[in-house]
């Protein structure tokens, strides 16, 4: 990167998401991929993630194995691209879509917490040949990489391209930014590490939460400034809450519109329906579940 970095121009970089492995710890019918994470598909995360990346890919491509239905809800398909791998030939697959010779990022697309900021210090430290950061909890001899970056033949010239096991390590701020999901308790443990990431976003907005920990956001929840949240709420999907509310104990909340000044006195349950500005809901009223 540093030769086009010193020339003044942005570093020109692809980026490969693979979503290959088979995961039974999950114990489903759905791909693990697929399963939802604050209202949106795994996998839907890590692209996001490289999608935000600066300076922005050329091309993402991401390899999927059959059970992983395609495309994604990215909003960004202009620049992403689709490849299936057959049954037993997914490793083949993945070195093929790392084959040309640009810069490219590798994204394991099992690791949803990875931040943008992450991904662009991996392609800072592949200038000089391969760089990975590596998932937490792996053992080490076989490290999974949660992305690996480099000239694309170097990494797929390994064994797995997953596991380059060798290059610059670098290490994340946070390490729990590099979770992989591989079962339902690590998929719980993203889910907390997002939903304080969420209400981080939220306070900064003018927010108030008054027990974050006992709370849900998904990540299409958009919440007005001056309002405030109580414990045990559970805000859902493209939710949309005005200013000044309350929202009172243990509601839910669920693709739903709230307007300005709303208060909702507690263990209120709202699902697709709209509530008007300066409405009072007593406790335990129900709107649009019928």
């Amino acid at each position: 990167m540093s030769g086009h970095a010193a020339s003044g121009e942005a570093p020109r970089w692809r980026a490969v998401v693979a979503a290959l492995e088979e995961h039974p710890a999950i114990h489903s019918r759905v791909s693990l991929y697929l399963h939802p994470l604050g209202g949106r598909p795994i996998l839907w995360h890590v692209v996001r993630a490289v999608l935000e990346t600066s300076p922005p890919a050329s091309e993402v491509v991401i390899v999927h194995a059959p059970a992983v239905a395609m495309p994604l809800d990215v909003g960004s398909a202009a620049r992403v691209s689709y490849v299936g791998a057959e049954r037993g030939a997914e490793r083949a697959a993945l070195r093929v879509a790392l084959a040309p010779t640009e810069l490219t990022l590798l994204v394991d697309g099992a690791a949803p917490l990875v931040t943008p900021e992450t991904l662009a210090r991996v392609l800072e430290a592949a200038a000089g040949g391969v760089a990975a950061a590596y998932s937490v909890g792996d053992a080490a001899g076989a490290p999974a990489a949660v992305a690996a970056a480099g000239p694309g033949p170097a990494l797929a010239a390994g064994d797995d391209p997953r596991r380059p096991g060798a290059g610059v390590r670098v290490v994340s701020a946070d390490a729990r930014e590099l979770l992989r999901v591989v079962d339902r308790h690590t998929l719980g443990e993203a889910g907390v590490v997002l939903r304080d990431r969420l209400v981080r976003q939220h306070e900064g907005n003018g927010v108030s939460f008054l027990l974050p920990a006992t709370t849900w956001v998904d990540v299409d929840v958009r919440i007005g400034a001056d309002t405030v949240v109580y414990p045990g709420c559970v805000l859902e999907g493209t939710t949309e809450i005005g200013a000044e509310c309350v929202i009172g104990p243990h509601s839910r909340i669920v693709d739903a519109a709230v307007g300005r000044g709303v208060e909702l006195q507690g263990w209120n349950y709202l699902v697709r329906t709209h509530v008007r500005n300066r409405a009072v809901l007593e406790p335990f009223s129900r709107r649009g579940v019928e």
